[in-house]
């Protein structure tokens, strides 16, 4: 009885010595590490066309198309980083007005006007885009109300340094063509996919749109996807359609897109107060 304990405890320590050596000699697994924070640093504050250091957010061009028979307008801008700095969640407020200088806008699609992009880094080019409808109540017959101008006004901005790049993570949107309704050559859809750079899924505020005519000049523009978490998530996307009105007669290769994923949601989710960005 004695001699068969010795054997058994004489094996279960030449295991447990096999088990540790194993142990020692292959690495240690870590847990991968995302680096994409929940919320954005600490930055500085201040109006987005004056970066400290030096140069800012410029509007490069913006332009619009109001479809013949219809109350719905295309807006289109294009805005650029000139600094070395982070622009962060940057207010931009749209206007269309009348030949009497009156807004243009229909009251039900007043808030969609105001918007905020939520990351624009040193150098780059975003997209900002609208679809609105005119108002129906400055005429005797309800006819549309004609605009004649378009104005973009960029805000303020959290401006953060260069070196907090990696916290904000690219999704690079590439163009692939536009297909149009043929009953309805106005509507159409843009198809486009999305390489993602992040490891963690994000806050999708919108996918913007910007058409060009063949000049180069802006003619127009559109955002939609917002709240979509296919947007900004961890894998990319393929063959995807952005439904739209899009302007006749544009040069469809210069279409620019931008993907506008944040590192959070914003505050008050749906029951934001009046004037907030509506994306």
């Amino acid at each position: 009885m004695t001699r068969q304990v010795s054997w058994a405890v004489v094996l279960g320590l030449a295991l447990v010595a096999a088990t540790v050596g194993c142990d020692r000699g292959s690495p240690s697994a870590q847990p991968s590490v995302c680096a994409v924070p929940t919320s954005a640093p600490a930055g500085t504050y201040g109006l987005a066309g004056h970066a400290p250091g030096g140069g800012g957010l410029e509007l490069v061009d913006h332009g619009f198309t109001q479809f013949t028979g219809t109350r719905r307008v295309s807006l289109g801008a294009v805005v650029r980083n000139t600094s070395g700095l982070i622009a962060y969640r940057t207010g931009v407020k749209l206007r269309i007005r009348d030949a009497q200088g009156r807004d243009a806008v229909h009251p039900v699609n007043a808030r969609e006007l105001v918007m905020e992009i939520p990351v624009v880094r040193p150098g780059e080019r975003v997209a900002v885009g609208a679809r609105v409808g005119t108002r129906d109540d400055v005429s005797l017959n309800g006819a549309a109300d004609k605009v004649v101008r378009f104005d973009v006004e960029l805000g303020s901005a959290t401006w953060l340094p260069a070196d907090d790049a990696a916290l904000f993570p690219t999704f690079t949107a590439t163009f692939r063509g536009i297909g149009r309704n043929s009953t309805d050559p106005v509507r159409g859809g843009i198809r486009y996919s999305v390489t993602s750079m992040s490891c963690r899924q994000m806050a999708s505020r919108g996918t913007a749109a910007v058409f060009f005519d063949s000049s180069g000049a802006v003619v127009g523009g559109t955002i939609d996807g917002i709240g979509d978490p296919r947007r900004c998530g961890t894998d990319g996307y393929e063959k995807t359609s952005l439904e739209t009105y899009v302007p006749k007669g544009i040069d469809e290769a210069r279409t620019l897109l931008t993907e506008y994923c944040d590192v959070s949601r914003p505050e008050g989710g749906v029951f934001r107060p009046s004037g907030a960005p509506f994306n």
